[in-house]
């Protein structure tokens, strides 16, 4: 068992996407890596976008919600938007607006001996950041995104999401699509 410490979840800041990077790395495949530069991109244009689990020995868990347009979310769920061409569709919540949150990644340390209680401390943390955003004045029509793995495709129905048949071609692969309101996904997570 690892014993060193788990911080509460937090909102990333420009300093942890080095460490949020090498676990997107460890995790997932080559196809899906990202650069700490695109993070910090990301991050500078809209700073509440991750909020991840920071430990004592760095990230062990994150999950990121863009606010997108509707349009822009239709064409990435359809598959004719990129990940990468994100950046510039990425809204900021200076003013607030509807928006279309694309679930980009939900990703723990499945490699550590820890990655139960890392999943539930980071998917628990989802509900209160809807809140936040709505007291906000956000205005979140849907949520989306696709699961690229199948703990992925068993975890996001139990979060509140649907899957109505839909999939999407992503780096060549088909990956089911799944979709929520707000609402269904601050109950379904307790």
């Amino acid at each position: 068992m690892n014993d060193y410490t788990i911080l509460e979840m937090i909102t990333a800041q420009l300093q942890d996407c080095e460490s949020m990077a090498a676990l997107n790395d460890k995790i997932y495949p080559k196809e899906w890596h990202v650069s700490p530069e695109l993070l910090r991109n990301l991050l500078k244009k809209n700073p509440d976008i991750y909020r991840i689990l920071k430990t004592t020995e760095g990230v062990k868990g994150m999950y990121s919600l863009f606010p997108l347009a509707k349009e822009a979310y239709k064409a990435i769920l359809k598959g004719s938007l990129s990940e990468y061409e994100l950046e510039d569709k990425l809204l900021t919540y200076d003013r607030p607006e509807d928006v279309y949150l694309y679930f980009i990644t939900l990703i723990v340390d499945t490699l550590d001996s820890r990655r139960k209680e890392y999943a539930s401390k980071v998917i628990k943390d989802i509900p209160g950041e809807l809140i936040r955003l709505k007291q906000k004045g956000v205005h979140v029509q849907e949520i989306g995104g696709f699961a690229v793995s199948p703990e992925g495709a068993r975890v996001l129905p139990r979060m509140g999401f649907t899957h109505h048949g839909e999939t999407v071609i992503q780096n060549g692969h088909e990956y089911p699509v799944f979709r929520a309101k707000p609402v269904e996904v601050i109950h379904s997570i307790k």
